[in-house]
């Protein structure tokens, strides 16, 4: 079984790797049919790679942040609650309890044979839980988040350009390089649906392909876009 935390990280680094490696091909492609010329590719391609990891990562940081912020806040909000009112804020969970399919007399033998469900911080994290959907078991670390997120959208914003960077130094045609960096794009899409399966547990192929026909199509659109801006100017 794969733990939480290795779950999250999955999670961040299959976002981040797609994000980059769709975004910086398509990106790519379209200013190499658009400009003619390596040097642009690469400086577009390097400045969307470094702009787009720090707008990810931000934004992954910010998510985590806001989800203990909210979780901590709806336990204070708990606690005073059942400071001020205990009796109703029993009533409530076997309420909900109830809802959930268990009669009276299954909640009283478990509140009878286990008093830890009597236990305020029980009651706390249970009614958070059920109003938010958020557990303490289940919050986020903000800077691992974000820097997986970080580093998974360097490395697959990476990938396309390289071809391309090459071409500049070595006189590669500007076609061989995107037919490589779209071959290299396909290889890693086709990765990052592999390892997505050690956390979905859908068929490895089935789960690389969809990967690889999202990114190539992102590809298609940015190539058409630039081919269209070239032709007007």
């Amino acid at each position: 079984m794969i733990s939480g935390d290795v779950k999250d990280a999955v999670r961040d680094f299959v976002f981040g790797m797609e994000d980059g490696l769709v975004s910086n091909l398509g990106l790519a492609l379209g200013v190499s049919a658009g400009s003619g010329d390596a040097s642009t590719v690469v400086l577009a391609g390097a400045a969307s790679m470094f702009a787009g990891a720090f707008s990810m990562s931000a934004g992954s940081y910010l998510s985590s942040k806001s989800q203990r912020e909210i979780y901590e806040h709806e336990i204070e909000t708990a606690r005073e609650d059942l400071k001020k009112n205990p009796r109703k804020c029993y009533k409530e969970i076997r309420s909900s309890w109830m809802e959930e399919g268990l009669s009276k007399e299954e909640i009283g033998r478990l509140l009878k044979k286990s008093s830890s469900y009597k236990h305020p911080e029980f009651f706390c994290n249970y009614m958070v839980h059920k109003k938010v959907g958020i557990s303490k078991e289940k919050l986020e670390i903000p800077l691992k988040n974000a820097s997986v997120m970080f580093f998974s959208f360097l490395f697959g914003s990476a990938v396309p350009l390289l071809p391309f960077l090459v071409s500049k130094f070595n006189h590669v045609s500007l076609f061989q390089a995107a037919v490589v960096a779209a071959s290299l794009t396909v290889v890693a899409l086709f990765g990052v649906g592999w390892v997505k399966t050690s956390y979905t547990k859908l068929s490895r192929f089935k789960s690389g392909l969809e990967v690889v026909l999202i990114g190539l199509g992102a590809g298609l659109i940015g190539y058409l876009v630039g081919w269209a801006v070239g032709a007007l100017g």
